[in-house]
């Protein structure tokens, strides 16, 4: 998903965010502190920007309505996900799962689910549990953030302030989790329940998920192949934002061409954010602003976002 190199200063994690999360085994997972980021970041970064402000309060009511679940209820998110290689070669993000923390009445909830289905939720059960899967079969902004094609949804309520929403297979592990069967990796979710940024995030790679990558260009494909494992975190600062990431790779070597090649990219960047034209211009200060370090077998990036450059970044989205 971790040590915090910048946060907003005061900001403590939450205690629902410092129990452990009855998360599924896992390859990547991804914390969100929802609170802060419904009620600090996302009003600051859009401050000069009312409509599309607005539109994030649009995104998160439509979610609301399509599902029945208001974000806004929560105040943590933990994601987690599998890294699956296909026979194609091809490499899929599967088993998607979020667990969110927050204060809500289930029956409420589950009635809410129920009309926004309008007649198409099924029940099923699960380890003593109702899982309520509703077909939805469109691109959905999940939680009012990330737009996602979804295909079946499913929810079940695991306790008092916590429920899980994801595809059914990921919703079932997260009951199997609850009952401690079957959990990811305790290190895995400590290093980002760990950190007190917005948002953390952490994985694994499995071996050859990344082999047949194929971007054009070999020096590149090479790297991402030989990454083993991330970990990172998006923070608030004074002046704007604070980006982090830190790949490991098998061996000394392969981290030194990793560093070299994201270097290189780095070097050649500003021709392409000229060529993509006057509304991408500010990033020319983004990629001034990447800081890439290296050492034994990891690479780090770093970059600090202004609130103007945010801005240009939401306007250019």
């Amino acid at each position: 998903m971790l040590a915090a190199l910048s946060t907003l200063a005061g900001a403590q994690t939450t205690p629902a965010a410092r129990t452990p999360v009855p998360l599924p085994a896992s390859d990547a997972v991804l914390v969100v502190d929802l609170k802060r980021l419904f009620s600090e970041a996302v009003p600051r970064a859009l401050a000069g920007d009312a409509a599309r402000l607005a539109q994030v309060n649009t995104d998160i009511e439509a979610f609301k309505t399509r599902t029945g679940i208001d974000a806004r209820a929560f105040d943590t998110l933990a994601v987690g996900a599998r890294i699956v290689k296909l026979p194609s070669g091809a490499t899929k993000i599967d088993n998607v799962v979020a667990v969110a923390r927050g204060t809500f009445k289930a029956d409420a909830l589950i009635a809410s689910a129920r009309a926004a289905a309008k007649g198409g939720m099924k029940e099923q059960s699960h380890g003593g549990k109702t899982v309520y899967v509703a077909s939805i079969n469109d691109h959905i902004k999940v939680f009012g953030l990330a737009k996602m094609h979804v295909s079946e949804l499913a929810l079940t309520v695991l306790d008092a302030s916590t429920v899980a929403i994801g595809d059914p297979e990921g919703v079932r592990g997260s009951i199997d989790a609850m009952a401690g069967r079957g959990r990811v990796d305790g290190a895995l979710l400590g290093s980002v329940q760990a950190s007190t940024d917005l948002i953390a995030f952490a994985g694994n790679v499995p071996p050859g998920s990344f082999d047949n990558a194929d971007t054009g260009l070999p020096n590149v494909d090479r790297a991402i192949a030989s990454i083993r494992s991330f970990q990172g975190s998006v923070g608030m600062t004074p002046a704007g934002y604070q980006l982090t990431t830190l790949l490991r790779t098998e061996t000394a070597a392969d981290a030194t061409q990793l560093y070299k090649t994201a270097d290189a990219l780095k070097q050649i960047a500003p021709g392409f954010i000229l060529m993509a034209g006057e509304r991408w211009k500010f990033a020319n200060g983004l990629v001034n602003n990447l800081k890439l370090t290296t050492k034994g077998n990891e690479v780090q990036m770093r970059l600090d976002v202004t609130q103007s450059e945010m801005s240009g970044i939401l306007r250019a989205l």
